[in-house]
């Protein structure tokens, strides 16, 4: 989250939110200040834009938890080359060594 008040020249003060993509740009350093502050607390996209980031380190964890869950379960849950699938050539004790 990088939120940035600069003076950019003569009476040119500039507000910038990066995660919004918002700027905004004031002859004083007080206005600027106070176009932040409207902008952080009364703003709906901001407050959604920092819990999103907030939130992303645990959802991309849960996402690659899923992932290795799904392959460790298809390793787990695969029979055997070497055994057939169908159940009646299971019991067949000549080749398989069924019951």
């Amino acid at each position: 989250m990088s939120q940035l008040i600069h003076k950019q020249g003569k009476a040119r003060w500039v507000y910038r939110c990066d995660l919004c993509a918002v700027e905004f740009t004031a002859v004083d350093q007080l206005r600027i200040l106070e176009a932040r502050n409207t902008h952080v607390r009364g703003s709906l996209t901001h407050l959604q834009n920092t819990l999103a980031e907030a939130v992303r380190p645990v959802l991309e964890f849960v996402n690659d938890l899923a992932l290795a869950a799904e392959s460790f379960g298809k390793i787990l849950f695969t029979p055997p080359k070497n055994r057939p699938h169908d159940p009646s050539l299971l019991k067949d004790r000549r080749k398989w060594g069924g019951r």
